[in-house]
């Protein structure tokens, strides 16, 4: 039987996909489903990915990524769960002492806090051949990776059972349960692949949750790791180099209102705005 990494991002996309998959394709695969914890999650995410894994029979391996200082030695991963998961900045931080502070320039923050600790996991369980779903729908289909059958990326929501924002919503929406966060929040609190817009009406709504990016840049925006280009300094977040205190600032005079389409059953959604962090997904500009 062929082997299947699920790779559950937290959304209801992802959660979508999860419960699909176990339901219509178990005689294929033999499935893993893996939920890599940054820390800087909503604690709505947590929640929903444990309400999916107690409701669906998931079994969801949460990892969570373990940094080395030491030279050319990867990043590794351990194994928590919804209790233990980090809450808070502690892994952004011990990342950003090995790779420095994540942005446009330097997307690291994906490929290790998430990519590498599951990489490493699949190892550690002896899976060498094995194939990866990944929870993008038919109607974003431009982030589908170009090197997907080199990978061996599969995208269910676009080749087995095409799926749109819309569709995902009205699903989600005879359920008893649902991720209980506006389209715009995201996973991550503040994640710099946000546009703008977005970012301006989180300050509006939930100033805090910029907190945690203020600490790590008032900390380390002069630090610059061995791998880094030492001649750059005064590192920051965000799109242009911009400053949380500036995002905060402009968020100030903002005044064009998002709408949340989480409740939109009827239209599909824009391809333009995405920050999805799904491994090997390819990102576009938001």
């Amino acid at each position: 039987m062929k082997k299947l990494l699920v790779s559950f991002s937290g959304g209801e996309t992802s959660g979508y996909m999860a419960q699909w998959l176990l339901k219509n394709k178990s005689k294929e695969y033999e499935m893993i489903f893996v939920f890599a914890n940054t820390g800087l999650e909503n604690e709505e995410t947590l929640s929903f990915v444990e309400k999916c894994d107690k409701e669906f029979n998931l079994n969801v391996i949460w990892v969570e990524a373990v940094f080395h200082k030491e030279y050319r030695k990867g990043t590794t991963h351990k194994i928590v769960d919804y209790k233990t998961a980090t809450r808070g900045v502690d892994l952004f931080e011990e990342m950003i002492q090995v790779y420095g502070i994540p942005n446009q320039a330097y997307p690291h923050c994906n490929r290790e806090l998430k990519l590498q600790a599951i990489k490493s996991y699949m190892r550690s369980i002896g899976w060498k051949d094995y194939y990866t779903a990944i929870g993008i729908r038919n109607d974003e289909i431009d982030r589908v990776n170009k090197d997907r059958k080199k990978n061996k990326l599969i995208y269910p929501l676009v080749s087995d059972r095409p799926m749109t924002k819309a569709k995902i919503n009205f699903w989600w929406s005879q359920q008893e349960f649902r991720l209980n966060l506006k389209h715009y929040e995201g996973n991550c609190k503040t994640c710099w692949k946000k546009g703008f817009p977005k970012l301006y009406t989180i300050a509006q709504e939930n100033i805090e949750h910029f907190d945690d990016f203020k600490y790590l840049e008032d900390k380390y925006k002069n630090y610059v790791p061995p791998s880094r280009d030492q001649s750059v300094k005064d590192i920051h977040f965000f799109r242009g180099n911009k400053s949380v205190n500036e995002v905060i600032e402009e968020s100030k005079t903002f005044n064009k209102a998002i709408k949340d389409d989480s409740a939109n059953l009827n239209y599909q959604t824009s391809l333009l705005d995405n920050e999805s962090c799904d491994i090997f997904a390819e990102c576009g500009d938001n």
